[in-house]
């Protein structure tokens, strides 16, 4: 009996306890939660100022070099030691590097001076020209004085006309045996007249300082004509 009436007195007990929570839990304030430091102001930091990008340009091309010297083509360098004429045209960068073509010459020993000169103008030129101890030359082009370059020597002003011993004999090209001029085959002495203006340079040095060398003239193949004088030979109906 009195552990009934011990069980009943819990009951009671229990049956006013669980209300009075469920009251206090309904009505009761809200409780905080503690969510630790709190995170500190966000602020604005200093605006970026956007890095101005240039607007592209044209990359100007490299200017093209000049000829500074465009009205002479070609520049003419004699070797007395090796009776060379060597032709110079200009390279890229307008100097006069390029070996446009080398001939034998025959030319005066010490008559023929040495330095550098000036090519005679149009009116001083002549097609055909006759010296004073006879004989006569084509495409003669005044260097200094009345000293000449120019073709292979003739009986007369006629291109079958040839002296052979002028040409490739005893006297020939690639010997000493001028007045002063330079003697060379004729379709050198032609380049020269029509290619090489006036004001055109013409080196002669003594000796050999390049080593330049030079073909010795060919074979005369028609009889009374120079071999190279393409011209002539066409017109006498080959060789």
């Amino acid at each position: 009996m009195r552990i009934i009436k011990s069980f009943l007195i819990i009951l009671l007990v229990l049956a006013a306890i669980i209300p009075a929570g469920c009251a206090e839990k309904e009505e009761g304030p809200a409780q905080e939660v503690d969510i630790g430091t709190p995170l500190p102001e966000l602020t604005a930091g200093p605006t970026a100022v956007p890095t101005e990008v240039p607007e592209p340009t044209d990359t100007p091309e490299p200017t093209p070099p000049v000829d500074p010297d465009p009205e002479h083509p070609y520049y003419l360098y004699v070797e007395k030691g090796s009776f060379t004429l060597t032709i110079f045209g200009k390279d890229e960068n307008f100097n006069y590097t390029v070996v446009v073509n080398r001939y034998r010459i025959a030319h005066g020993g010490t008559r023929t001076p040495t330095g550098i000169f000036t090519l005679a103008g149009e009116e001083d030129r002549e097609r055909w020209h006759d010296f004073p101890l006879g004989g006569s030359a084509q495409y003669a082009t005044p260097y200094w004085g009345n000293l000449f370059i120019h073709s292979p020597m003739y009986g007369s002003q006629n291109p079958s006309k040839i002296w052979p011993r002028y040409y490739n004999g005893e006297m020939g090209i690639g010997t000493e045996n001028t007045g002063g001029c330079l003697r060379m085959v004729t379709e050198a002495a032609k380049f020269i007249y029509k290619h090489c203006p006036p004001g055109t340079k013409l080196e002669i040095v003594n000796g050999s300082p390049k080593g330049t060398q030079s073909p010795e003239p060919p074979p005369i193949t028609k009889k009374g004509y120079d071999p190279t004088d393409k011209e002539a030979l066409e017109a006498a109906g080959g060789n």
